[in-house]
């Protein structure tokens, strides 16, 4: 999440709701491979698939830092726009998910319309390796920024990727090298507006639970509401099972996506989350937020990879391409097919000296 000074501009988070404990874990150790550290991060990968990263400390963090607080000026300023203009460059789902989805363009799971509006944009579009989309002039304008922030988001997620790929028993550099910069891909940056809530009864769901499609994303938001399914949930959960995220200052909140639970072979969980009406005097403001999330290149094969590992299984699996996969994935969820769950988190311990994956 952003510094202290953006948190010092909001209603403080409440002391007196239900969260989940995350690990809060080092830029700082990760970027110089402290063994515990990345053993510690293999681990939240494993037991809920999210954590809390603390980017003080190093010239690499404190530049992402910088650069998420630039992004939430530009989402605050991008949401002011008038919504006939925006409306304009409105996304189409599924065919295209880039551009603007208005609050209640999405619905809830009791069909009711959702309260979250956000602008997405296409790492590809951002970086030249598309035609450039219609966008507002703000956007335009900005452009360098958003190129800033999509390339210095890649170099943090790739050291925390580094960390995944020896317990993992695959080459260093192997899960970065799925998503590279000068290839056409799902990658995006969304920044999301939830709207306050009228009254301290008006309490509810903005944004439907669901688990992240692509391979990892990293998150900036100051104001409460987002919300974990603990793994001891059960398997039809009540309102009360859910669990607030407390954001911390100086931290972004990172989360693992199907892409990565599918390339284990379910070593590592994709979990569900959602976003709710914020605690406490919190509710009374809008919720902002960032989300960087990295999808595979649309090429990229969705096999199970085979890394050095007691933990993959023998049997063949066919080609299919990111592409493909995600829509899939997609049309499943249209039709009802596939109903998001957490998925993923099959135990195995690391011994990370070694870079050795032992079934446990």
């Amino acid at each position: 999440m952003p510094t202290k000074e953006y948190f010092a501009r909001h209603p403080p988070f409440p002391s007196d709701v239900p969260v989940v404990q995350l690990e809060c874990l080092s830029f700082t150790k990760i970027f110089a491979r402290d063994a515990a550290e990345c053993e510690r991060l293999f681990q939240a990968c494993q037991d809920i698939g999210f954590f809390l990263l603390n980017l003080r400390g190093t010239e690499e963090g404190e530049t992402m830092l910088k650069h998420a607080e630039t992004a939430f000026t530009l989402t605050e300023q991008i949401h002011e726009l008038d919504q006939d203009e925006l409306k304009r460059y409105a996304f189409k789902p599924p065919a295209d998910l880039f551009g603007y989805k208005s609050v209640g363009d999405m619905k809830l799971e009791d069909g009711s319309p959702d309260r979250m509006a956000f602008y997405n944009l296409s790492q590809d579009d951002i970086l030249g390796n598309s035609p450039c989309r219609p966008a507002p002039a703000i956007v335009e304008t900005h452009r360098p920024d958003f190129r800033d922030f999509f390339h210095h988001a890649r170099l943090i997620l790739s050291r925390l990727l580094s960390c995944l790929d020896a317990p993992l028993g695959l080459q260093d550099g192997t899960l970065i090298s799925f998503s590279p910069l000068e290839k056409a891909s799902g990658t995006s940056l969304r920044l999301l507006k939830a709207l306050p809530s009228a009254s301290s009864s008006d309490r509810r769901t903005d944004l439907v639970g669901h688990t992240d499609l692509g391979s990892i994303t990293m998150l900036f938001n100051v104001v409460g509401g987002l919300q974990i399914l603990p793994p001891s949930a059960p398997d039809v959960p009540q309102d009360s099972d859910w669990r607030f995220v407390r954001p911390m200052p100086d931290c972004a909140l990172i989360n693992l996506g199907d892409a990565m639970v599918r390339w284990s072979g379910g070593v590592v969980r994709s979990n569900m989350h959602r976003v709710a009406t914020a605690p406490g005097a919190q509710r009374e403001v809008e919720r902002l937020s960032v989300a960087y999330l990295l999808r595979p290149a649309l090429e990229t094969s969705m096999q199970r990879l085979r890394g050095e590992t007691t933990v993959t299984e023998d049997e063949e699996e066919e080609f299919i391409s990111a592409k493909d996969w995600e829509r899939m994935r997609a049309a499943q969820i249209v039709k009802g097919e596939n109903k998001p769950a957490s998925i993923g988190g099959k135990k195995v311990s690391m011994m990370v000296a070694r870079g050795e994956v032992l079934a446990s």
